[in-house]
């Protein structure tokens, strides 16, 4: 898949996941919805960042 593909498929995932926080689920699954929208933002971000932006350590 297109690195352009994948950053719109977890910004999907973002959408279905925030729509999910409208409903009165119980804590535990409002905590995994949290984690799942942290999850995807991340790797959005990393899929629309430009070649070489990281300034992280190895």
């Amino acid at each position: 898949m297109r690195t352009e593909d994948l950053a719109k498929a977890f910004l999907a995932i973002v959408e279905e996941a925030q729509h999910l926080q409208s409903f009165h689920l119980p804590e535990e699954a409002q905590t995994r919805v949290k984690t799942i929208i942290s999850i995807a933002k991340h790797q959005n971000d990393i899929r629309q960042s430009s070649q070489g932006s990281c300034t992280a350590k190895h």
